[in-house]
């Protein structure tokens, strides 16, 4: 059986209908109060009738329209003659009073049960939006029970985009050092290499050459790196679509890592359809296939295997890279995919690379309308998750 899913209820809606509510039983209390009074005095009234007089009444009263002008002269003499004089006009007025004053308290009571339940809430966020303007990013606002779900939802949203500000904060804060180590260390090594020559120290030949070379390909590569994480940041990342084989692509990715593939004994498996045509920037994609398999052979070459496969899932291209390595800490999932992070055991700096590998990984997906997430999965290894949109055709 098919549950039905719940609209969410608005904020809107929820005032609306506790406002109408108390609008409602004010207007109870008063209008039902007069209504009773009003029935207990006709009903005194009546029974002050002469006997025959009420039989009389109660006959004309079954055919009022053959019997209007009769029945007027008894409402006025026995009922309602005196209804309008000023004491009776009095006593409405003071019983009016008191039902206000009984119905007052409930209006207040229930004005200020409903401002509670929003102001808490609208409080609590207010109180942390006020501490992250001050630049404590690590504010987030508490959820408060029985609150309009628009209000919990907005204190969900806030927390996560708190959450989000903090951790582009940290990012900043640390990859600012890390790009000044980063950027200065190729970059001494290469002066140095080169007042080495030019102080005679190192002879001018084509193997100094190449070693400085080297630390020039290392320090460009690094700042076409970050130029693209600025780029895609920004929004500004270009892409040139064209459609293409996804399988043929991993099958040439992996050509180009087929030396280091082999030497490390890894075992590689291709789960993708043929035909699977694929409508993104070729050239980005590739590169992002690149990372995922570099990050396999610098950090899971134990499990000695790669798994990529792929399928159609809700309109969506799920692309998967499985390994059967370390995978990653619990408590580093969270973390992986920032700019120039690696994890003091399972992501050493001697292993390699810069750090901005998954973080270049995801500026592509997301330049593509896509995600990637990083996963471990059952039984050990790493599985990272690659989600495009609805842009390609089975052939």
């Amino acid at each position: 059986m098919k549950l039905a899913t719940r609209r969410p209820e608005t904020l809107w809606r929820w005032i609306s209908v506790r406002m109408i509510a108390l609008a409602v039983i004010a207007l109870a209390v008063v209008g039902g109060g007069m209504w009773y009074r009003f029935a207990m005095w006709n009903s005194k009234m009546r029974e002050a009738i002469p006997e025959p007089v009420r039989q009389e009444l109660d006959a004309l009263e079954a055919a009022p329209g053959e019997n209007r002008a009769r029945l007027r002269q008894i409402y006025g003499e026995y009922l309602y003659g005196d209804y309008f004089a000023p004491e009776m006009v009095r006593e409405d007025m003071l019983i009016f009073a008191a039902l206000v004053m009984i119905a007052l308290p409930l209006i207040i009571a229930g004005g200020v049960w409903v401002s509670l339940r929003l102001s808490r809430q609208l409080g609590a966020v207010a109180v942390s939006a006020c501490a992250i303007s001050r630049g404590d990013f690590s504010s987030r606002a508490s959820l408060v029970a029985h609150t309009p779900p628009a209000l919990q939802n907005l204190t969900i949203n806030f927390n996560h985009m708190a959450e989000r500000l903090q951790r582009y904060d940290r990012e900043q804060q640390e990859s600012s050092a890390v790009i000044a180590h980063e950027l200065r260390t190729p970059l001494t090594a290469a002066i140095g290499r080169l007042q080495g020559i030019l102080d005679g120290v190192f002879p001018t030949e084509p193997a100094q050459l190449e070693v400085l070379m080297r630390q020039l390909r290392q320090l460009n590569r690094l700042t076409e790196d970050l130029h693209l994480l600025s780029m895609a940041n920004a929004g500004q990342l270009d892409l040139s679509l064209n459609e293409f084989t996804l399988s043929a692509l991993c099958k040439e990715r992996l050509a180009w890592a087929a030396k280091t593939l082999e030497a490390l004994m890894m075992r590689v498996e291709l789960h993708i359809p043929e035909r699977l045509m694929l409508l993104a920037d070729r050239d980005r994609i590739g590169q992002l296939l690149s990372i995922v398999i570099d990050n396999t052979l610098r950090y899971a070459t134990t499990g000695q295997e790669l798994v990529l496969r792929a399928h159609v899932q809700h309109g969506e291209l799920i692309l998967l890279a499985e390994d059967r390595g370390p995978g990653f800490a619990p408590e580093h999932l969270d973390r992986v995919c920032e700019r120039f992070w690696r994890a003091e055991y399972s992501r050493s700096r001697h292993a390699g690379g810069s750090g901005l590998g998954l973080s270049i990984a995801v500026a592509i997906c997301a330049a593509h309308g896509g995600a990637l997430t990083v996963h471990n999965r059952s039984g050990g290894g790493a599985r990272i998750r690659i989600r495009l949109p609805l842009r390609f055709t089975v052939r």
